[in-house]
């Protein structure tokens, strides 16, 4: 085996080696929570991101884990106005986290893996509820 040879078989180990290691830190960022798919409309502006499941007419606020960041990228490059809602099939889970003293728990979602971003459509809104 030539040199060339044995130097890109080493890059292609480190390349799958990377790669997996990335995996496994993802996934243990999520570990014990109930990944599932929810299907909703989301919406960012202004440094703030909601979601509203259309199954359980809840909205919620987007948490900053996950896949917060490629989302709000995502939501960016299809181009609506600020505060359109745009119709998401993404798997997440909802995390209580604690607020002041005094003051029930904030239910947030997380996202972990966006399926689809639809800007032509949308949910049935009724009532809305804020989160649980």
């Amino acid at each position: 085996m030539t040199p060339a040879f044995m130097n890109k078989i080493a890059s292609i180990k480190k390349s799958i080696f990377i790669t997996l290691v990335a995996l496994l830190l993802s996934s243990c960022e999520h570990r014990g929570q109930d990944v599932i798919k929810f299907t909703g409309e989301y919406r960012y502006f202004a440094g703030i991101a909601e979601f509203f499941d259309c199954k359980e007419r809840v909205k919620y606020f987007v948490a900053k884990a996950g896949i917060n960041t490629d989302l709000q990228e995502a939501y960016l490059k299809l181009g609506v106005k600020d505060k359109d809602d745009v119709y998401i099939q993404i798997q997440g889970y909802l995390k209580e986290v604690a607020q002041m003293d005094g003051v029930d728990p904030a239910t947030l979602f997380v996202p972990v893996k966006l399926l689809s971003l639809d800007k032509n459509r949308g949910c049935e809104r009724g009532s809305i509820q804020q989160g649980r």
